[in-house]
């Protein structure tokens, strides 16, 4: 067999054999440029870690030092405010602690040192453990997450391969007598569109987190739903409802707040509720008297039972 014979046999013609030469091409690029790009976001995601923990470890002796009231440990309550705005700029700086860190700029209040010291030393053992888990993927992955990392950049190809091919079915059927008048083919296109934009997303979205499984669910449920219209078409009405019904859904699941989104325990929001509150105390008597009433007794009673050491 010849070359031109077997150039007609695979790909009709030598125009069919460019077209296959050149999709190659786009592919192989795209490649490259997806390789590259998750590449940079893995560089840039550690540069952000990095420079996180640089600032909260610069914060987190002198914080731990003015929350414990170290003896022979003096802290500039200047320096201190310094070190918490440095922090606010942290890359990785969530809203709870920087709520905290406001809190205390505003008030100056020493009794938030302590929560606000465990807040900073849960977030920088979270970002020591996150750059541990993405720098051992990185340098020794698994048999599982190296497949993964060679077979993911090919992911933005395929979508575009994918694309391409629904609207050339679309075009066609646009072409026949009556096709603009068809709403199901219409249907079918927005459909099958909408699978791929998600199954596309459920991929290559790696800023979410391991416990965000809606978002995961949704897209998931959003790409399976088109599945029926690879043999039953005329279902595409349906389809897109479903698939619309399932976006909106996902609406629905974000308005709850997270964990971190919260009020805290001296947040100025529970702080403002119950300002106008009575506060009860053990210790006052049926006339709401407290029986030691000098407030130096009070003081001197309460530092022995820590030890003597005294309260802010």
């Amino acid at each position: 067999m010849s070359l031109a014979e077997w150039i007609d046999r695979f790909f009709g013609s030598m125009e069919g054999l460019l077209a296959a030469l050149l999709a190659a091409a786009v592919f192989l690029g795209l490649y490259i440029y997806s390789a590259s790009r998750l590449q940079a976001v893995r560089t840039e995601t550690l540069e952000r870690i990095r420079q996180s923990l640089t600032l909260y470890t610069q914060l987190a002796g002198p914080l731990a030092a003015a929350a414990e009231r170290q003896d022979g440990i003096a802290v500039d309550e200047d320096t201190l405010a310094g070190l918490l705005l440095e922090c606010k700029a942290a890359d990785r700086l969530t809203s709870d602690l920087l709520e905290q860190i406001d809190a205390y700029l505003r008030d100056r209040d020493d009794s938030r040192l302590p929560l606000l010291s465990r807040s900073l030393e849960r977030e920088t053992n979270r970002l020591v453990r996150e750059r541990s888990e993405l720098l051992r993927r990185i340098e020794s992955p698994g048999w599982g997450i190296g497949l993964w990392q060679i077979l993911r950049p090919a992911v933005p190809g395929l979508t575009f391969a994918a694309a391409f091919l629904w609207t050339f079915d679309f075009v066609s059927v646009l072409r026949e007598p009556g096709g603009w008048s068809r709403p199901e083919a219409w249907c079918l296109w927005l459909s099958a569109m909408t699978a791929t934009l998600s199954f596309y997303r459920l991929l290559m979205d790696s800023k979410r987190k391991t416990q965000n499984v809606v978002f995961y669910v949704l897209h998931l449920l959003i790409a399976a739903a088109a599945l029926p219209l690879l043999f039953w078409p005329e279902a595409s009405p349906y389809t897109l409802a479903t698939q619309i019904m399932l976006y909106l859904t996902g609406f629905w699941f974000n308005t709850a707040p997270s964990r971190k989104e919260r009020p805290y325990a001296g947040h100025p929001e529970l702080r403002e509720l119950y300002a106008g509150q009575p506060v009860a105390d053990p210790q006052r008597d049926s006339h709401g008297k407290h029986p030691n009433s000098h407030p130096d007794s009070v003081l001197s009673t309460r530092d022995a039972g820590h030890g003597g050491r005294k309260r802010s």
